[in-house]
């Protein structure tokens, strides 16, 4: 079934979008337009004006900007059609021309197009607003040109825009470029998360999508991203918008959730809370928000509940977000907002794990590892952050304390049982574990950067500085109790038994300091140095100071009470510093012609060193350690940039980069707790520092074409490790393990990337490919067992996508993935693989604009070495109905999980072994849910 269901799927979607093709002319009859835009009054060629491309029925097919020449074309445009174009600049009139294109062989040539200057007067109206235009570097689109529901929301409007792109992922790509970041009225809304303005805000609110190139770097000009601010008409920049909801079903499932978020120009305030038993977890305020968006009238393939998240999550989260804009109009030179968070999430987690792992001892020697675990906990996080930030003239300061208070409870129980080849037991473990914790953590860090507004080339000048300091403090407590029975079948002189309390208290102090100097050459030789090359001196510094008191007692037989065990209490203290500081050295060589095409190359190497002491002091002896290490950790890379504007967008990148690992005190003289029977790790007091060295490369490749446009991003890396930590591991034929480490030579590692998306924008739908594949490959030396052997692994992630929305009234996706692992020891001749493969296919059916059908189905199988395959399927489905004049209210029937075959396989492999088994998992419910979404954009009208 795995095997045909997804081509069979992708045969579909491809038959229901025939329909929408076989509606346009075949590639073989397809047209374009060309033209030349002249000003009427200077005589000269008309630069950056919009050009505007609509049917006859005024349906916008596609824009672009006119190029230094004034020059535009349209290609790929369906022969004997009455289309028209329109052409729109600041200072002149808007200017219309109607076409129909009947020859194939060559582009229809509108030859010279004079767009006359416009008189400005008091008493002139502006008719008709174009749908884009361009105003300085900024690519705006009138809302106002754009037809749509009166419930519509940003995201409906932005789908309607040629050239720009919303993907199934929540990635937005404007002509082929993805977008970084989006504004409202030139400030974040309400934490930044996409979703959170373009499924809220109304489109009746909204004025205008701004898009522009904001840049990181003035020195590289190339080194920008893509920014769109949604900009609001006057009087729309007030308001509110909302949830309240909340949701019975079977097998007492519940799920509940309100919030009100309210904004004016200068205040961003929320409050927000939830509470559910079907595993929707989230982890901040902007997440709760992100969850709880109006969505509008369009075709989202909604998604449900979290049917693969392991054990069951009962959760009470609910949060506060307040933002204060000093600055009523902030941009980026002239920004001064205080923005602050307070969440609480109380957590109550119930997982049960059944697995069996099989491990190779030798070429025909097999343990067989079988394990019943359960666990609980019960945990209550409260999270406080707040950011100041200040931008005036070149200078940035950002400054941001956070509280985190987490208090709870866990237990867990565990009964292990080891087998070998004959299948006769072994040994048998029996532990179980309770504890409590009580952990508080705060951290600052604050950032400055300066730069000048003004350069001067012809003297010697400050170019800028860059400053930034962190400091976290801790106060860990915990409580715990262990009970373990290990009994061998083997030799019952072995036998042990273990009841010992835990106490531990630990305090840390973290600093860091990272201090750059950009632009040396320029401030000691004039800034015409820099044509040379440039010099960047940096400096980053950071001090961990920890103390743990650790106490341990052991039960007295026949009592209550507890003993002090000397052999494990133990009070430690450590202090490390860790420098590194060094020079980067830059070139860049840039060519341009403007509206053209814009290139850039350039060259980076850094000289460091990093310097680190260690300092351990202990009751123990053995743990009083002193060490230094000095490592010259020199790295280089090569980056081209190449913007061929309305063509595509390329950067390609190498780097070589080296770091250092060294061992810690766990590593080099642990106390060894011998109550872990089946695990007991020895360190090693001649361990060394390992060194790193790797070398990637990225590249990324857009199309910037009027539509369809197809992305590419391809990354690699390799890297190698010389005197890694390996291990030196003994399993006896109890699986009991003793471990003892080493330095070896030898450990490299593969890893790559490869991202494709491809969108096609038809007559009346659209059509999104996405496909995804990566891979991690490593060597790993180390002894087994005496044996010194190399483990080849492989973990290789492959999928395929394909999303079809028709107009806004359906949306099917598809989606095969393939997931592979592998562990291979030629020493032993040993070779243990996993493989999952899961196809889905979710669709949305908008019967109506307030009825709506959703449904997935996931067709899922896990298979490992000799083992069968686990097949199962997981489908459901929710009928969706809006009612109240502004679909305000939303009525839900949801059916999850109808089949009743959820499933968790536990499949993954590792050194010498492979394991497989279940966990406990959400499964079939039935749910009813009642929401209402409070929304409001703009005053109300005085009363007459």
């Amino acid at each position: 079934m795995r095997n045909i269901f997804f081509p069979l799927l992708t045969m579909f979607i491809l038959g229901c979008i025939n329909q929408s093709f076989s509606q346009q002319t075949t590639p073989n009859n397809l047209g374009s337009v060309k033209g030349v835009l002249r000003d009427t009054t200077n005589n000269y060629h008309l630069k950056s004006a919009t050009v505007s491309l609509f049917k006859a029925d005024s349906t916008l097919l596609s824009y672009q900007l006119s190029n230094n020449y004034g020059e535009f074309s349209f290609g790929k445009l369906p022969l004997n059609s009455k289309m028209y174009i329109e052409v729109s600049h600041l200072g002149y009139h808007l200017f219309r021309k109607n076409f129909v294109i009947t020859d194939v062989k060559a582009p229809l040539d509108l030859k010279t197009l004079i767009i006359a200057t416009k008189d400005f007067s008091l008493k002139e109206v502006q008719i008709k607003i174009p749908p884009i235009s361009m105003n300085g570097d900024t690519l705006e689109f009138n809302a106002a040109a754009f037809k749509l529901d009166s419930n519509a929301v940003v995201e409906d409007l932005l789908r309607k825009i040629p050239n720009i792109t919303l993907w199934g992922d929540g990635q937005i790509t404007v002509n082929g470029r993805e977008v970084k970041s989006i504004l409202v009225n030139g400030k974040p809304f309400f934490g930044g998360d996409f979703k959170t303005a373009t499924q809220n805000i109304s489109k009746n609110a909204l004025e205008k999508v701004q898009v522009y190139n904001t840049i990181k770097d003035r020195s590289n000009p190339l080194d920008s991203t893509l920014e769109m601010n949604l900009k609001l008409k006057k009087g729309k920049d007030i308001g509110y918008f909302g949830k309240v909801g909340g949701g019975m079903g079977t097998d007492r499932r519940f799920e509940g959730d309100a919030s009100i978020n309210m904004f004016s120009p200068k205040v961003q305030a929320a409050i927000i809370g939830a509470s559910n038993n079907i595993n929707k977890v989230a982890n901040s305020v902007g997440a709760l928000t992100a969850n709880s968006t109006f969505k509008g009238v369009g075709t989202n393939v909604e998604y449900q509940p979290d049917f693969r998240q392991t054990g069951i999550n009962k959760t009470f989260t609910g949060g506060v977000n307040l933002t204060y804009n000093f600055v009523v109009t902030p941009d980026y030179n002239n920004r001064n907002t205080l923005t602050a968070n307070y969440f609480e999430q109380r957590k109550f987690y119930d997982n049960l794990e059944d697995r069996e792992t099989i491990i190779t001892r030798n070429t025909n020697d097999k343990l067989f590892d079988r394990s019943i675990s359960k666990s609980e906990s019960n945990n209550d996080n409260h999270a406080f952050d707040a950011t100041y930030t200040l931008n005036k003239k070149g200078s940035q300061l950002s400054v941001t304390p956070s509280f985190n208070f987490n208090k709870g409870d866990n237990s867990s129980t565990s009964e292990r049982s080891t087998f070998n080849n004959e299948n006769k037991l072994a040994s048998t473990n029996v532990s179980s574990n309770n504890g409590e914790l009580d952990n508080k953590r705060f951290n600052v860090v604050a950032r400055y950067n300066f730069r000048p507004t003004v350069i001067y080339s012809d003297r010697r000048m400050f170019q800028g500085l860059n400053i930034n300091y962190s400091m976290g403090v801790q106060d860990n407590n915990s409580e715990r109790y262990n009970i373990t029975k290990f009994r061998s079948e083997i030799d019952a002189a072995q036998n042990r038994d273990f009841n010992r309390k835990y106490t531990t208290q630990s305090d840390n102090l973290n600093q860091r300091i990272d201090f750059e100097l950009p632009g040396l050459t320029a401030w000691l030789f004039g800034y015409n140095s820099t044509k040379i090359v440039n010099v960047d001196v940096f400096n980053n510094f950071s001090n961990s100071a920890n103390k743990t008191n650790s106490k341990v007692e052991d039960l007295i037989v026949g009592t209550n009470s507890y003993k002090p065990n000397d052999s494990l209490t133990n009070f430690n203290q450590t202090n490390q510093i860790d420098d590194n500081f060094g020079i980067n050295l830059s070139k860049s060589f840039n060519k341009s012609l403007s509206n053209r095409f814009n290139k850039g190359l350039t060259f980076r190497a850094t000289l460091a060193n990093r310097l680190i002491y260690q300092d351990n002091k202990s009751d123990r002896s053995f743990q009083n350690i002193k060490r230094n290490y000095t490592n010259f950790i020199p790295s280089a890379s090569i980056s081209h940039n190449n913007n061929q504007y309305g063509e595509f967008y390329r950067s390609i990148s190498i780097s070589y980069n080296t770091d250092i690992s060294i061992p810690n005190l766990q590593q080099l003289a642990p106390i060894i707790d011998d109550s872990n029977v089946y695990s007991i790790s020895y360190g090693n007091l001649n361990l060394k520092e390992a060194i790193v060295r790797s070398i990637r490369f990225n590249l990324s490749h857009n199309t910037q074409k009027s539509k369809n446009n197809l992305n590419i991003n391809l990354s690699g890396a390799y890297s190698t490790t010389d005197d890694n930590v390996i291990d030196s591991l003994f399993i006896d034929e109890q699986n009991k393990r003793v471990n003892y480490l080493v330095n070896g030579d030898g450990t490299k590692s593969y890893n790559g990337n490869l991202n494709i998306r491809k969108a096609y924008k038809l007559k009346t739908s659209e059509l999104q490919l996405t496909a995804y594949s990566s891979f991690n490959a490593s060597k790993n030396p180390g002894y087994f067992n005496s044996v010194f052997l190399y483990s080849d692994n492989l973990n290789n992630s492959n999928s395929l996508s394909v999303n079809y929305t028709y107009r806004d009234k359906w949306a099917l996706e598809g989606a095969q993935s393939f997931n592979y692992s592998q562990s291979k020891q030629a020493s032993f001749n040993t070779e243990y693989d996993t493989k999952t493969w899961t196809s889905a296919v979710s669709t949305r059916y908008n019967v109506t604009k307030r009825f709506s059908i959703n449904s997935n189905i996931s067709f899922n199988s896990n298979k490992a070495s000799n083992n069968e395959a686990v097949n199962f399927k997981i489908w459901n489905a929710n009928v969706t109905y809006r009612f109240l004049k502004g679909n305000n209210a939303e009525f839900k029937f949801a059916a999850l999980d109808i089949l009743r075959q959820n499933n968790n396989i536990i499949n993954y492999t590792g050194i010498n072994s492979v394991t497989r088994g279940t966990q406990k998992v959400l499964q079939q419910y039935f749910m009813t849910t009642f929401s209402y979404y409070p929304r409001k954009f703009g005053k109300d009208a005085p009363k007459k």
